[in-house]
């Protein structure tokens, strides 16, 4: 019976619960052995039988009354406890158990999880690590301990370590055990529970990318799995749900979208991207993808109902405000001439952007210009933002560091044409047959140079509000404090409170919109909340003036709906409000930084596909030049390096080709699985001082995919 019951603890530990019951059965139909009916009993508390599990466990424990349970009995019984989720009393019977045996790994890492779940996380942390201190075999724990650091990176109430950076070497460290264990003892896993362990891993390793914002390891890591669709598309999915968590949700929704073009029929992606639209209250945007979703799912008795509740109102991320004022300056603008010309359908579209602080008013614009039947609305929409995120993507597969909006100058006229189409295709499909097509994305502001780039007869509509009344509006309120956290600039309070964080998001809005008017003032028109409200008419007629579109028959009615949100302004007293004004003032009062003075722009946008195009048809000396321009420009601009490197491979000339492919891949670690075989191959001719007329395998199908 020794070995049948080792088999059904196995059965436990590789939690086959269904199996586990049956087998349990099976032999209580022999003999009703007590160490059987606790495992059974197990197997019905985690199969959701708590009334069955309950009944057998109460029967077990009367009979240790005249015959007192064995330590593997207790172990058992504490396990069912756990399954049963009465963790005190499981608690209790564990310290009885540790008490007998300290050491005991078993029992150390169950009760850590009785604290775990009992909400007390530096415990649990704490039993876990004295857990592995005797057994280090366990993946699972080293799992547990990496899964703890990673929910304290976001919850600070109770630091598990005292340095977050030291905390997430903490996680790498025990993701390297955990990862050395499981290949070690994965022989002893059955193959679900491997898959399990396997996809848990992976999180792990994607979650820690995502905290560090390492998103070019994290796309290539997922790259790898292409060929398993559905370990894939889980490991997106995690994916970008870790990324929006983290605020980053344009890379969560670029990731996704990249996922729905390798699997174009995987419904999924779309729902996780109408859910994301949903929840930035994007409806037009959770419209669209919660069609192509419906379209995509085989049963539709099955469909998936979406909510469409306001979730968290992102900040506009300003990080790259000086960069961007540096990039988009009048002498790269005029690079680029007029976009439209080269397909006329480009021209009976008229994109017009809303822009401002949220709640300064985009929305009574918006119905203003709705009242008119020549405009239609996207709403609040990510194309720009998302469009970014894809072009940051599309370099990091390249092997580059450069992103938006150091990168813009790689983009060609015919680039930026096509780019055009693709974005008019997607307003024809949201909103067909208008004349004029509004977005109220707030983070546009970042985005008016790329814009005007795609579109340059886009029209900007900038609205103001006064900053006195947005600092004590509680809708404002309501849409700062979740931000507040991660907001501290310094170790005072100041920092963390509504009307400076507002006025940091002001400051820089006016820089930005300062500098955009200094090179498109001809396509920017201003208002303010105040005017629309107290002088509609007035505003409306320069408002459709400046978009060529006649003054509507019924805008007295669109007029009279704006003026019911005309405030009251001269009732307040600001001087009762006098100290979150003076935060709010102190934070506008602070400059911007200047526009940096490190930007650097290539001669021409597609030299590193002209580069690739030229060693494809065996040209070296010209792609070699290529490459020389590049890096003279950017000497570490890793694509470059990796090119050059191949190109002196195929001339023989060894030595220069392992350096030129070794900095490459330093410089872009997460290619180092595409590049390392033909640098490997490289070393081993060198080093066996073959002969240097010998021939190099050819790799230009992999040099020609990179270049796309």
């Amino acid at each position: 019976m020794d070995s049948k019951l080792a088999l059904l603890r196995e059965m436990a530990e590789q939690q086959e619960y269904l199996a586990l019951q049956q087998a349990c059965r099976e032999q209580l139909m022999q003999s009703d052995f007590r160490p059987v009916q606790i495992l059974f009993a197990l197997s019905c508390a985690h199969l959701n039988e708590l009334e069955t599990a309950q009944s057998i466990l109460s029967r077990v424990l009367g009979t240790a009354v005249s015959e007192p349970l064995s330590l593997p009995e207790q172990q058992d019984v504490s396990a069912v406890y756990i399954a049963m989720s009465d963790y005190c009393t499981a608690e209790l019977s564990l310290d009885r158990l540790l008490q007998q045996d300290p050491s005991n790994a078993l029992n150390l890492a169950r009760k850590a999880y009785c604290r775990l779940m009992q909400n007390d996380s530096r415990g649990a942390y704490q039993l876990y690590t004295r857990s592995i201190e005797h057994d280090s075999s366990k993946v699972e724990i080293w799992l547990n301990l990496c899964l703890l650091l990673l929910a304290n990176q976001s919850d600070n109430s109770e630091l598990l370590c005292s340095d977050v950076t030291d905390s997430l070497d903490l996680v790498w460290s025990h993701l390297a055990q955990a990862e050395a264990q499981f290949t070690e003892f994965q022989d002893i896993y059955t193959a679900q529970r491997r898959e399990s362990l396997i996809r848990q891993l992976g999180s792990v390793r994607l979650e820690c990318w995502v905290l560090e914002s390492k998103f070019a390891e994290a796309e290539a890591w997922l790259n790898a799995c292409l060929g398993e669709s559905d370990y894939y598309r889980d490991n997106v999915l995690f994916y970008a749900e870790c990324l929006f968590l983290h605020g980053k949700q344009f890379v969560a929704e670029a990731a996704l979208l990249n996922a729905a073009k390798q699997y174009p029929d995987q419904a999924e992606f779309y729902r996780q991207l109408a859910i994301f639209a949903y929840e930035q209250n994007r409806m037009l945007d959770g419209q669209y993808y919660q069609t192509q979703y419906d379209a995509r799912i085989l049963n539709h008795n099955e469909r998936w109902i979406f909510g469409q509740g306001v979730g968290v109102l992102p900040l506009v991320d300003f990080k790259d405000s000086a960069r961007i004022r540096a990039r988009f300056n009048r002498d790269f603008i005029s690079r680029f001439t007029s976009v439209e010309s080269q397909d006329e359908s480009l021209n009976a579209l008229q994109p017009v952007f809303i822009i401002g602080v949220p709640f300064s008013g985009l929305s009574l614009v918006e119905q203003l210009l709705l009242s008119s039947e020549q405009v239609a609305s996207l709403g609040i929409s990510s194309h720009f933002p998302v469009l970014v995120e894809g072009l940051n993507h599309q370099h990091r597969k390249k092997g580059s560091n450069r992103s938006y909006p150091d990168s813009v100058d790689t983009l060609s006229l015919q680039y930026l044409a096509e780019m055009a189409q693709g974005l008019q295709s997607l307003y024809d499909r949201k909103a067909p047959n208008a004349f004029v097509v509004i977005d109220k994305c707030a983070h546009n502001i970042c985005h008016i140079g790329l814009i005007k780039s795609v579109f340059p007869n886009a029209k900007i509509i900038s609205v103001r509000r006064d900053p006195r009344a947005l600092a004590l509006s509680s809708r404002v309120a309501h849409w700062l404090k979740p931000h507040l956290s991660q907001s501290m600039t310094s170790y005072d309070s100041e920092s963390t409170t509504v009307p400076y964080l507002l006025g940091q998001q002001l400051v820089q809005y006016n820089t930005l919109l300062a500098h955009w008017k200094s090179l498109f003032a001809e396509s920017i028109f201003e208002l303010s909340f105040e005017e629309l409200t107290s002088k509609g008419n007035i505003v409306a007629s320069r408002l459709f003036d400046f978009l060529d579109v006649p003054v509507p028959k019924n805008i007295e009615q669109a007029v009279t709906r704006g003026a019911q949100y005309a405030p009251d302004d001269a009732s307040i007293k600001w001087s009762t409000y006098k100290q979150e004004l003076s935060l709010l003032l102190r934070a506008m009062s602070k400059k911007s930084p200047a526009p940096v003075n490190d930007m650097v722009t290539l001669p021409e946008p597609n030299m590193l596909s002209n580069a690739y195009e030229y060693y494809q048809q065996a040209a070296y000396q010209e792609a070699e030049y290529q490459c020389k321009v590049i890096l003279h420009h950017l000497p570490d601009f890793a694509p470059a390096l990796y090119l050059l490197g191949e190109i002196y491979l195929r001339n023989d000339l060894l030595a220069m080709g392992v350096e030129y492919l070794n900095k490459a891949i330093d410089l872009a670690p997460w290619k180092r699985q595409q590049w390392q075989q033909n640098l490997t191959k490289a070393v081993q001719l060198l080093t066996s001082q073959e002969s240097s007329s010998k021939q190099f395998p050819s790799t230009h199908s992999q040099c020609d995919m990179e270049a796309k």
